[in-house]
């Protein structure tokens, strides 16, 4: 199976002619890649499939999943796949898309699937489990990268208690970062967070510009939390949100609700090179 983004200029519903030439190099390169994708696939004698990142596909019955665009794209098959599975990434332009879990690109990935298939290099990715308290109906979701809890409105001040282990306290923030190892080197990282090796099933966590008016004084400042440990949060938001693995996926947090983040029992098998 195929997992490929639309590209930029398609996204933005801009015609090729009008785009400017840096839209249209990374369109040309991104659809180039995808079609050398499938040919390499057809090729070998494999039965291949494309979807639309995004579209509603069942990656299980599938032994290799393949993502065609860049981190995004891998996170959204992630999500989808089983641990049954080999994922393989292939940046479809490196100049352009963050590839921070593609082992391949246009140039190097027939040689990478012919290594993947005489014997398979991958590492096991543990995956974020978010359960939702005081709802009607208990809501778990899981992610590959990282989750971000905070007010719908990027300008306002996220309110919130955390609880880690027998410490809990009431902050004022940004917002608060939680990730995985394998999420450790994107936002979470620029914000401040620990950097941790992808294969670790333990979790990165940092709020986000701590409000320190009024003497405040927070002791819940970042740090890893340990997989037989877990994160609350409970918002005290009439407007929070939680954001999985980028923008994309989002779930309001209303006051008093909360929820519990901690490190999944389920994995991805990503290939590397």
């Amino acid at each position: 199976m195929i997992i490929y983004k639309r590209s930029p200029l398609l996204a933005a519903g801009t015609s090729i002619a009008a785009a400017n030439t840096r839209f249209r190099e990374n369109h040309a390169c991104h659809y180039a890649t995808l079609r050398k994708v499938t040919a390499v696939l057809k090729a070998l004698g494999f039965e291949c499939r494309q979807h639309l990142r995004g579209a509603d596909a069942d990656h299980k019955n599938n032994d290799i999943v393949i993502t065609v665009g860049g981190d995004g794209t891998f996170l959204d098959a992630a999500r989808r796949s089983g641990e049954k599975q080999l994922i393989l990434g292939v940046n479809s332009d490196p100049s352009w898309s963050i590839g921070q879990f593609c082992a391949a690109d246009a140039n190097s990935f027939e040689a990478i699937l012919k290594q993947t298939i005489l014997s398979p290099r991958f590492k096991k990715l543990f995956k974020l489990r978010a359960s939702f308290i005081n709802e009607k109906a208990l809501r778990v979701e899981e992610c590959l990268n990282d989750i971000l809890v905070c007010h719908a409105n990027p300008a306002a001040m996220s309110r919130y208690s955390l609880s880690i282990g027998k410490i809990k306290e009431i902050q004022r923030s940004s917002g608060i970062w939680i990730s995985t190892a394998a999420g450790s080197t994107g936002a979470i990282f620029s914000a401040g967070g620990k950097k941790l090796p992808v294969d670790k099933r333990d979790i990165s966590y940092k709020p986000r510009e701590l409000y320190l008016g009024r003497g405040g004084r927070y002791r819940l400042t970042g740090g890893i939390i340990r997989p037989e440990q877990s994160a609350l949060i409970t918002s005290m938001m009439p407007h929070g949100r939680v954001f999985f693995d980028g923008a994309h996926i989002k779930h309001p947090l209303i006051f008093g609700t909360s929820i519990k983040i901690q490190t999944s029992p389920h994995f991805i098998r990503m290939i590397y090179a």
